[in-house]
């Protein structure tokens, strides 16, 4: 059966809010008209709004509320636009309200699994366990370029989570090494043919490599052995983007990241987490 082009646009808006709640570890945003997260951390990626239908003349009403959440706008917080996004002037009224925006990505798909994908002999991935993935935060946090925190904060919320949303991590490991140098995720969306390929991170000195292409051939092959139909990612336009157009994936809308950097002087406390 063939997944439908709304099915599929619907999964890469709506696949950022896919994580529930955690007690001790996020909280719904719990604002109408929107969908978010709020964490004890104050970074654009752990608290993340998006998935917004406001009514237009109730906009600056929500985004004050929203700031509010976030105690009070001293938090940092990101938010997320796109084709399902309402109104259609959101991102510029975010950037009125002043946020800053980030970055642009294009939401991609791709509907033959099987798709051949050259991966180096050198280049070797595996699946990670939950434990894996938290001991290498550090690695994770150089990859992404974010505080050690925010990495650790993301494979606890994966771990805590995989009971309703499974998802499955993996490593890259070049030239025989036995430290891993990248890091990926795959997510099953619930109740669909869909699979989300997470963002994949490589640190600095091993760019460039393909280490990136192996580790979507590494989900792809294993999202179909699992009876799925189809990816989607969200693939940042400056990077990412232009290697899945070459692997066949094809762009079916577009994605805008904001982010409020939170109040100068903030004192917020960082979440401590367990392994």
């Amino acid at each position: 059966m063939t997944v439908s082009e709304d099915a599929l646009i619907l999964a890469i808006e709506s696949s950022l809010q896919a994580y529930p709640p955690v007690s001790g570890l996020s909280e719904d945003l719990g604002v109408k008209g929107v969908r978010g997260r709020v964490t004890d951390l104050s970074h654009p990626l752990a608290n993340l709004v998006g998935m917004a239908d406001i009514a237009p003349d109730a906009v600056d009403a929500t985004l004050k509320m929203v700031r509010n959440r976030y105690s009070g706008g001293r938090k940092a917080y990101g938010w997320v636009t796109g084709p399902l996004t309402r109104p259609h002037d959101l991102g510029q009224r975010l950037v009125t309200s002043g946020l800053v925006k980030e970055d642009e990505m294009a939401g991609m798909v791709l509907t033959d699994l099987a798709v051949p994908i050259a991966v180096d002999p050198k280049i070797e991935i595996r699946e990670a366990t939950l434990h894996e993935a938290q001991e290498a935060s550090a690695m994770m946090a150089r990859a992404y370029d974010m505080p050690e925190e925010v990495a650790r904060f993301f494979n606890v919320l994966l771990a805590m989570t995989d009971g309703k949303v499974k998802n499955r991590g993996y490593f890259a490991y070049v030239d025989g090494g036995t430290q891993p140098v990248a890091w990926s995720y795959l997510v099953y969306l619930p109740d669909s043919p869909i699979v989300l390929l997470g963002g994949a991170a490589t640190v600095p000195e091993h760019r460039g490599r393909g280490i990136y292409s192996a580790l979507v051939a590494k989900r792809l092959a294993d999202a179909r052995a699992d009876g799925r139909r189809a990816a989607v990612i969200q693939a940042v336009r400056s990077t990412s983007a232009p290697i899945c157009a070459k692997l066949g994936f094809r762009e079916v809308c577009g994605l805008e990241f904001y982010a409020w950097k939170g109040a100068p002087h903030q004192d917020i406390p960082m979440l401590k987490l367990d392994d």
